[in-house]
């Protein structure tokens, strides 16, 4: 498995537009091949970041979906965040159940 964790800056005004751009993105993620889950995820010590937790079988399953969303580009001045920054792991070990 692997998966990323990535933080949204949110724009002053803008975090219910990013949760609903989020969301939206991670509706249609779900479709993409080797998508297992995406969590949306804040905290409240830092109420202008949203933050994402996304698995995926496989880091090639990733990178293919980056790829296509790279095709379509990306203009962080049309989007509700100030930036966005980005982590990737590879998962050697899981405890616990998986999550539905």
């Amino acid at each position: 498995m692997f998966v990323v964790i990535s933080h949204h800056w949110c724009k002053p005004g803008q975090i219910a537009a990013a949760r609903e751009r989020i969301d939206h993105n991670g509706t249609a993620m779900a479709g993409e091949p080797g998508f297992v889950y995406r969590y949306r995820i804040e905290r409240e010590v830092q109420p202008n970041v949203v933050s994402t937790f996304t698995a995926w079988n496989d880091e090639v399953d990733y990178q293919r979906f980056r790829g296509k969303r790279a095709a379509g580009g990306q203009n962080l001045q049309s989007t509700p965040y100030e930036r966005i920054e980005s982590e990737s792991y590879k998962v050697y070990a899981a405890h616990g159940k998986s999550p539905s």
